[in-house]
């Protein structure tokens, strides 16, 4: 069964129009709810560049059921799938050496298929958790119990304590809170739609009704547990804020550190997490002083509660299956137990598959593609730096220096030695006891980090992770073997449609070493707002401006204005990464194969509803956006397709974003 209807509503009017410049801040009004079904008429490249390029992906393309999005990512994602499937099952089938991956996705897997022996197994591991939590009789348990969760379980709560280079010294690792586990949701989910609360809430209920709570008594604890939560968001800084320190680093005294938390005895924190330092790096400040109004022995029930659904939402996978059935939470989503199995094994044993899955997808031929591809958009970058007119010398040299000091990780860590033991059936191991262990080690592995020297090569990602990332404070770009998958990376398309698409990746990553939040770090990864000369930051803050009003009178749908300011490094990236691409080669026509290579790789399917809600959330624009509104500032673009003032798509040279 497939969902199409309501998609052909976007895609009509993602096909009518390009954008209206009004001048008018972000608004977002209820969507007419009219469903379209006429296909619409496709639109020349002049109306609406993505549009035309993926006119019969847009309209004839179909969004499996149960999605409300389908892109190449999700292309990528369904053969990731296929792959790890067929790795874990040659995996159960051969016999391995004893300690192997092979073996440990081996005992793992048949853990996990055998439901029976989980059912005898049961859940006491868990259980004895549980109890300890429901036993606190005031904060101070609280706390220690809390902190038992974190190390023997690997679960975070008001407290998610982490290792990380110093910001500004990243030659050493510093402890850090990160911010507060609400079981997968952003702060926005909170403050600007209501998906927050419904998810959190049926997932709290639904935890307290598998732990054997009365569904009525469970409903009336969620709303409790739900407007703590909502609250402490409420007051927790935006998500366009991930990488800018001088928002998010906040270093404390244990004297000050007790000053903030002033409900509780902070000695006895730091001693329930096991942990002996004399700063600590918070982020969220005003979270963390919202958190402390709630660490009182009046909130102990709620307080409870939410420890019991972040554990609960962490092992739900792992416990009997009989102790969800019915709960719409947990419910099955009618996949073979082979299915669940080897997405289980691929969040669970994550590095282990994704060293399986490298292996095979990284062959040197794909590898050594990628490396020049990687080399050219390197080359194409350093010649845009040189040019760059609102650049001095002394920066240009200083963006020149952190670009050839960039590290690429390419695929995955083919030196990788897994730290964990996974305990056979024989040896009387089990799937929880297994899991627990694994987490346990994860703890022990990240603390051990604070006692040794930072490593710049550290894989920030697994190699089946779809996505890609540039970490600021490493100086990094990691693209795992996933992105390198033929679903991604096909090189008998040609050179040149691979650049708009995997190229288009690598060069924004590599551009977020120079966005909105990225040119504060310099080549070490060291946070220094005065690493370029004041006169340069003052340009590249006028550009973040003229770059801001230009998406903010972007339209989508002809009536939903993006938010410029929550949008901006993103956006910067990929007019950046364009530029990067394009500048490979001045040949029209291999300009025309990256234009239309990057627009089909963006290609989205998506429900009214998502791209809404994504403008209301997301820091990435909706991908007609990332295609026609960056697109329209590219000089080639206008020579390669010839495209007319007064046209839809034409976008006056001094309203132009052009990042270098």
């Amino acid at each position: 069964m497939k969902r199409k209807c309501a998609a052909i509503l976007l895609v009509a009017s993602m096909l009518s129009i390009f954008s209206s410049c009004s001048g008018e801040p972000p608004q977002m009004p209820e969507p007419s709810g009219i469903l379209q079904t006429k296909k619409p008429d496709k639109p020349s490249i002049s109306q609406n560049y993505y549009g035309c390029i993926n006119y019969d992906y847009l309209v004839n393309g179909q969004i499996p059921y149960g999605e409300n999005s389908f892109g190449t990512n999700d292309e990528i994602s369904l053969e990731l799938g296929k792959d790890v499937s067929k790795i874990i099952e040659s995996c159960v089938k051969n016999k391995n050496t004893a300690g192997s991956n092979e073996q440990m996705v081996k005992e793992l897997c048949n853990q996990y298929v055998n439901t029976d022996k989980r059912e005898k197994d049961g859940a006491g591991l868990i259980i004895s958790a549980v109890d300890m939590i429901q036993k606190c009789q005031n904060t101070e348990e609280y706390i220690n119990a809390v902190g038992k969760l974190f190390q023997d379980y690997n679960v975070n709560t008001f407290f998610s304590f982490m290792v990380d280079p110093d910001a500004y010294d990243t030659s050493v690792y510093k402890l850090y809170i990160g911010n507060m586990n609400t079981c997968g949701n952003m702060k926005e989910n909170f403050t600007r739609t209501d998906n927050g609360y419904n998810q959190l809430g049926d997932l709290v209920r639904d935890s307290l009704v598998a732990l054997k709570a009365e569904r009525s008594d469970a409903t009336q604890r969620a709303k409790k547990a739900v407007k703590m939560v909502g609250d402490i968001m409420s007051e927790a800084m935006d998500s366009d804020n991930i990488n800018d320190m001088s928002k998010i680093y906040h270093p404390y005294s244990k004297k000050d550190f007790a000053a903030l938390f002033s409900n509780i005895n902070t000695e006895n924190l730091f001693r329930a997490f096991d942990y002996d330092v004399d700063e600590v790096i918070l982020y969220d400040v005003g979270q963390a002083e919202k958190i402390n109004e709630y660490l009182t022995d009046e909130n102990l029930p709620v307080l409870k509660d939410y420890a019991l659904t972040c554990l609960i939402f962490a092992y739900s996978n792992s416990m009997p299956p009989s102790m969800f059935k019915n709960i719409p939470s947990f419910a099955d989503n009618g996949q073979s137990i082979e299915k669940k199995a080897a997405s289980f094994i691929n969040k669970t044993l994550v590095n282990e598959i994704g060293y399986l899955y490298g292996k095979e997808i990284c062959t040197p031929a794909i590898l050594e593609k990628a490396d020049k591809m990687l080399e050219d958009i390197r080359e194409s970058c350093r010649r845009l730096i040189s040019d760059c007119d609102r650049l001095s010398d002394d920066s240009k040299k200083k963006f020149l220096d952190k670009l050839d000091k960039m590290i690429f990780l390419i695929g995955y860590d083919d030196k990788y030695v897994s730290p964990f033991d996974i305990k056979s059936e024989d040896s009387g191991g089990t799937l929880l006891q297994n899991v627990v262990s694994l987490n346990q080690t994860k703890v022990q592995e990240d603390k051990k980090k604070l006692f040794q020297k930072v490593d710049r090569k550290e894989w920030g990602m697994p190699p089946t992770m779809v996505n890609a990332m540039y970490n600021p404070s490493l100086n990094t770009v990691t693209l795992p073997a996933a992105m390198l998958s033929p679903a991604s990376f096909d090189p008998s398309q040609g050179e040149y449609k691979n650049l708009g698409g995997l190229g288009h990746v690598i060069a924004h990553e590599m551009n977020h070493a120079f966005d909105s939040n990225g040119f504060h770090y310099d080549e070490n990864g060291c946070y220094n707002e005065k690493w370029i000369t004041e006169k340069d930051t003052e340009a590249y803050k006028a550009l973040m401006d003229k770059a801001e009003k230009y998406y903010n009178d972007y339209k989508i749908l002809d009536i939903y204005n993006i938010n410029g300011k929550q949008t901006l490094s993103e956006n910067l990236a990929d007019l950046g990464g364009v530029q990067c691409i394009l500048g490979v080669t001045d040949d029209r026509e291999a300009q025309k194969e990256i234009l239309e290579g990057m627009a089909e790789y963006c290609a989205t399917l998506a429900m009214v509803e998502d791209v809404v809600t994504q403008i209301y959330i997301d820091i990435h624009s909706p991908d007609e956006a990332r295609v026609n509104a960056v697109v329209s500032s590219m000089e080639p673009f206008y020579s390669v397709y010839d495209i007319k003032e007064n046209e839809p798509m034409y976008v006056a040279p001094e309203n132009r974003i052009k990042v270098w």
